[in-house]
C-alpha cells in the first residue's frame, strides 16, 4: 500500500488521453454510417442556414412542394437538412447513439440501405398520406396546411426499426416500446407532418425487419408476465399526461387527439373575445383567468399531467399507491368534462361545415382514452402489489393533510387582508369558495355564476401560487411514499442453515449474516440469500438448490422480486450459477476473484513454497503456536484481546469499516465460525482469523477464510503462519478445500486482459485504483497469491444494462451502510494521496 506504487499524475495524464483517443478510434471505425450521418446533418444545416435560424424549406418536401410543383430532389434533401438547431440537435444525438447501436447490430452495409431505401419510402408514404387526408373534408381541420417537411430523423427512425429486429429480445422489446409510444405521442398530439412521416418510415421500418429476420435463431430470454404488464401500463399513463404537454409546447398542437389540451389551458381566449354576446358572469369568469394567468395558474393546470407522469413513474415499479393515484386522475379526467357538457358549463361548437367529426376526436381524447385505460389498471389491480408501510402512509396523510391546512388558511387569512384587491366586496363565503377553488385545475371546476378574483398584491400572488404549493408537496410526498414499501417477513427459523448443511460452496456461509434475508421455493428445497439495499435485491453467493434446479431457483427469485418491485442483482457468484443466468439472457461483469487451495496432498515443500514456509518454520522457532477456539469459548482475556486488535486496525485508518462480503467482529460470534489464533509465548495474542464452513452431504469439507487481523506493532508474517498452519491442520481433519475468500474488484491474473471493457467493469477497475491506498484489496490478492491458490472468478450478474447505477449505488451502501460524513471525508482524503 506504499505511495510509490501509483504512477505520477505527469505519467497518469497521457496515459488517460491514449485511452480516450484509443475509445474514439474504436468508435469511429465501428460505426462509420453513424459518423457519416451526424456530419452530413451538421454539414447541410450549416450550409443552408437553417442551423443559424434561417428558413430552408425550399429544400423540404410535401404534396405540393415535391408533386405539385415538380422538386422530386426534395426527396433526398428531405432526409439531410434539418429544419432549425433543435432538429440537427436530435438528429445528431440519434445517429450516433441508437443508430450507432443499429449498426453494431446489422452492419455499416445494411445500416446504408436502411437509411436510404426505408427513409425514401416513409416520405413517400407519408406525402401520400397526407395528400388523401386533405381530401377528406371532415379531417381538415386536423391536417395542418402543407409546411414542407426537413427531418432527417424520419430514415433514422425507419432503420433504427429495422435494425430492432436484429436485437436480443429485451433491446429489442425496449427500442419498439419506447419507439413507437415517442412517435405516436407527437403524432397524435402535435400533429405535424414530420411526426406523421416519420411514424410511416417506422411502420415500413419495423416490417422490413421482421422480413429480413425470419427464421432467425433468437435466445430466449426471461421475463414475468407481470413486470411486462407494469412497463407497459406505466408507458400509456405516460403517454396520456405528457401527450397534451406536448400539444401545449407545440402551440396547441393539429394531432387528432390535441383537442384534449382545451382541458389545460388557463383561460378561453375564443369566449374571451365573445365578452360582450354572452352573460357577465361567464365574462368574469374568463377575465378572473385572464388576468391571473401566469407561471403559477399554468402549473395549477398541469398538476392532472404532472400527476400521471408521478403515476408511471410508480406503476412501473409495481406500487399500489401509484395505481391508486392513476386511477384518480383518470377516471377525473374523463367524468369532469361529461358532468361539465351536460350542464351546459361547456360548450363544444361543430365545425363551420357542420362536420361531427371534432365531437368524436374530442370524446377520444377526453373522455374514451383515459376510462379505457382506468379499466386496463382496474383489471391488472393485482399487478401492482408493492404497498407502502402503514406507517409511511399515515405519515404522508398526515403531512397532506397539514398541508391543505396550512396553505387554504394562510390563502384565506391573505385575501381577507387584502380584501381592497378585489373587484368587488367579498363575503366570507366568497372567499370560502375561492380558496376551495384555488387548490384545483381550472379544467376540475367550470364554476357558474360570478367569480371574485383579486386583481394585484399579495391577494393575488397568494392566488396564483399557494395550489401550486401543496400539490407540490403532494407530489414530494408521493415520491417519498414509493421509497416506503413493506418487507415481506423474513423470520430466520434455522432452515436455511439446514439447507447449508445439506451442500453448499465456499461463499454459502455469507447468507447466514445479519442483514441477509432469505428467499425459499414453494418445497423449500431451494433458497437465495440476499441483501435489500434501497430497491435492489443483492443476492449473495450462488444459490441454494439440489441437483438440475439451481436454474429454477434463478428464475423463482427473480420473479419474487419483480413481485416486489425490486431490481434483482446476483453478487459473488461462480462459474456455474453464472452459466445458468446467461443461458436465461442475463449478463455480468467481473466484480473479484477467489483463491482456493485444494488441499489433497498439499505440502510447503519445494522452492515454490519458500515464501510460505520461511514465515511458518520462523514463528514455530520463536514460539509462536497456533490455537484454534470459537468465540464462546475465549476466555474473557483473549476477546478483549480480540476486540483491541480490530479496533486498533479501524482506528488507525480513521475510515469507514467494510460490511457486505467483508466480516467483522459480529460475524465471528456465530458458533459455527472457527478462530485461528497466533499467540506468542507470553500468551499475548498477535494475530486471529475466522474461517467459516461449507457442507458436501451433511460433512463439514471446506473452511473459508473471513477476517484477518493482526497487531501493528506483532512480527511479520504472522498471517503466512496462520493461513500455513489452517492448512496443514485442516488437510488433516479431512477438509479437502481451503478458500482464501474473495478478493474484491480483483481481476484474474490467467484471464486475458480485456481491451474493451463494459462501462461498469471500467468503472469498478478505476474504483479499485481509487480505494486501494484505503483497503488495500490489490495488496490483499497478491498476498493470497503466496499461496499457489485455484482462482475462481466471481461476477455480478444484471437483466437490464439501465439498471446498473442503481445497482452499482446498492452495492456500495451493502459495502458501507454506515459511514458518517467525516469517513467518506477521510476515505476521500486517503484515496487522493494514495493516487499523488
Amino acid at each position: 500500500m506504499s505511495e510509490s506504487a501509483a504512477p505520477p499524475a505527469a505519467e497518469r495524464s497521457p496515459s488517460r488521453l491514449t485511452a480516450v483517443g484509443a475509445a474514439l478510434r474504436r468508435y469511429v471505425s465501428r460505426n462509420p454510417v453513424a459518423i457519416i450521418v451526424a456530419v452530413l446533418v451538421v454539414a447541410s444545416a450549416a450550409a443552408t442556414g437553417s442551423l443559424w435560424g434561417e428558413d430552408a424549406l425550399i429544400w423540404g418536401a410535401g404534396p405540393l412542394a415535391t408533386f405539385g410543383s415538380g422538386r422530386w430532389w426534395t426527396l433526398a434533401t428531405a432526409l439531410v437538412i434539418p429544419d432549425s438547431a433543435i432538429d440537427a440537435l436530435s438528429s445528431v444525438l440519434l445517429a450516433l447513439t441508437a443508430l450507432a447501436a443499429i449498426e453494431r447490430l446489422v452492419g455499416s452495409r445494411r445500416t446504408s440501405v436502411f437509411l436510404v431505401v426505408i427513409g425514401l419510402s416513409g416520405l413517400v408514404v407519408g406525402i401520400g398520406l397526407h395528400a388523401a387526408a386533405w381530401t377528406i373534408t371532415d379531417l381538415r381541420p386536423v391536417v395542418a396546411a402543407e409546411v414542407p417537411v426537413l427531418d432527417p430523423t424520419t430514415a433514422i427512425a425507419g432503420a433504427v426499426m429495422a435494425g430492432s429486429a436484429f436485437a436480443p429480445t429485451l433491446w429489442r422489446r425496449r427500442l419498439r416500446l419506447v419507439g413507437f409510444a415517442l412517435l405516436a405521442l407527437f403524432a397524435l398530439y402535435a400533429g405535424d407532418a414530420d411526426s406523421w412521416y416519420r411514424l410511416s418510415a417506422a411502420i415500413i421500418g419495423l416490417v422490413v425487419g421482421a422480413l429480413l429476420a425470419r427464421g432467425r435463431e433468437r435466445r430466449s430470454w426471461h421475463r414475468s408476465s407481470t413486470r411486462e404488464t407494469r412497463t407497459l401500463l406505466a408507458l400509456l399513463v405516460a403517454v396520456v399526461g405528457s401527450g397534451p404537454i406536448v400539444a401545449l409546447v407545440s402551440g396547441g398542437g393539429r394531432g387528432p387527439l390535441s383537442l384534449v389540451v382545451d382541458a389545460y389551458t388557463q383561460y378561453d381566449d375564443e369566449l374571451l373575445s365573445q365578452c360582450g354576446r354572452v352573460a357577465s358572469s361567464v365574462c368574469d369568469e374568463q377575465i378572473a383567468l385572464l388576468m391571473t394567468r401566469g407561471a403559477g395558474p399554468a402549473l395549477l393546470a398541469i398538476v392532472p399531467l404532472v400527476l400521471l407522469l408521478v403515476a408511471a413513474w410508480g406503476l412501473r415499479q409495481g406500487r399500489r399507491s401509484a395505481w391508486i393515484v392513476a386511477e384518480f386522475v383518470l377516471v377525473a379526467s374523463a367524468v369532469l368534462p361529461v358532468v361539465s357538457l351536460l350542464d351546459g358549463r361547456l360548450r363544444i361548437d361543430p365545425w363551420v361545415d357542420g362536420s361531427g367529426a371534432e365531437y368524436v376526436l374530442w370524446a377520444i381524447a377526453t373522455i374514451m382514452i383515459p376510462l379505457a385505460l382506468a379499466a386496463a389498471l382496474a383489471v391488472a389491480r393485482a399487478r401492482f402489489s408493492v404497498r407502502a408501510t402503514r406507517r409511511a402512509a399515515r405519515v404522508v396523510a398526515a403531512v397532506v393533510s397539514l398541508a391543505f391546512l396550512a396553505c387554504a388558511t394562510t390563502l384565506f387569512v391573505v385575501e381577507a387582508i387584502g380584501h381592497r384587491a378585489f373587484d368587488r366586496d367579498v363575503s366570507i363565503f366568497d372567499l370560502l369558495a375561492l380558496t376551495l377553488r384555488r387548490f384545483l385545475p381550472p379544467a376540475f371546476t367550470h364554476p357558474g355564476g360570478s367569480t371574485a378574483f383579486p386583481h394585484s398584491g399579495p391577494a393575488l400572488f397568494a392566488y396564483q401560487w399557494i395550489g401550486v404549493l401543496f400539490w407540490a408537496i403532494v407530489v414530494a410526498a408521493i415520491l417519498w411514499l414509493y421509497r416506503r414499501s413493506r418487507r415481506p417477513d423474513t423470520v430466520d427459523d434455522g432452515h436455511y442453515r439446514d439447507l447449508l448443511r445439506r451442500g453448499s460452496d465456499t461463499l454459502g456461509f455469507l447468507g447466514t449474516w445479519a442483514g441477509t434475508s432469505h428467499w425459499y421455493s414453494e418445497d423449500r428445497e431451494c433458497a437465495v440469500a440476499y441483501r435489500l439495499s434501497g430497491d435492489v435485491a443483492l443476492a449473495v453467493g450462488d444459490p441454494l438448490a439440489p441437483e438440475g434446479r439451481r436454474a429454477e431457483a434463478l428464475r423463482g427469485f427473480t420473479d419474487y422480486c419483480v413481485e416486489h418491485g425490486w431490481t434483482p442483482a446476483f453478487y459473488s457468484i461462480h462459474g456455474e450459477t453464472l452459466d445458468d443466468l446467461i443461458a436465461l439472457g442475463w449478463r455480468y461483469v467481473p466484480v473479484g476473484v477467489e483463491t482456493v487451495m485444494d488441499l489433497p496432498g498439499l505440502t510447503f515443500a519445494g522452492k515454490a513454497w519458500q515464501k510460505v514456509r520461511q514465515p511458518l518454520t520462523r514463528a514455530e522457532r520463536e514460539g509462536y503456536t497456533a490455537v484454534w477456539s470459537r468465540w464462546h469459548e475465549l476466555s474473557v482475556g483473549q476477546a478483549s484481546q480480540v476486540v483491541a486488535i480490530d479496533e486498533e486496525w479501524v482506528a488507525d485508518r480513521a475510515l469507514p469499516e467494510m460490511g457486505f462480503t467483508l466480516g467483522s467482529l459480529d460475524e465471528l460470534r456465530d458458533r459455527d465460525v472457527r478462530l485461528l489464533l497466533a499467540v506468542g509465548p507470553d500468551e499475548r495474542i498477535e494475530a486471529v482469523t475466522s474461517w467459516m464452513p461449507s457442507w458436501t452431504a451433511g460433512e463439514i469439507t471446506g473452511w473459508t477464510l473471513d477476517f484477518m487481523r493482526r497487531r501493528t506493532d506483532g512480527p511479520n508474517g504472522m498471517m503466512e503462519f496462520l493461513i500455513a498452519k489452517a492448512a496443514l491442520e485442516l488437510q488433516e481433519e479431512g477438509a479437502t478445500v481451503l478458500s482464501l475468500s474473495g478478493a474484491p474488484l480483483a481481476d484474474d491474473p490467467d484471464e486475458a486482459a480485456d481491451d474493451d471493457p463494459a462501462p461498469l467493469r471500467a468503472l469498478l477497475r478505476w474504483l479499485a485504483e481509487v480505494l486501494e491506498p484505503a483497503y488495500g484489496f490489490a495488496s490483499l490478492f497478491r498476498f493470497k497469491g503466496k499461496f499457489r491458490p485455484r482462482y475462481r472468478p466471481l461476477a455480478l450478474a444484471y437483466r437490464d444494462p439501465l439498471e446498473l447505477p442503481v445497482i452499482g449505488a446498492a452495492v456500495g451502501r451493502a459495502y458501507l451502510p454506515d459511514a458518517s460524513r467525516r469517513e467518506m471525508v477521510a476515505l476521500a482524503r486517503t484515496a487522493w494521496e494514495g493516487r499523488r
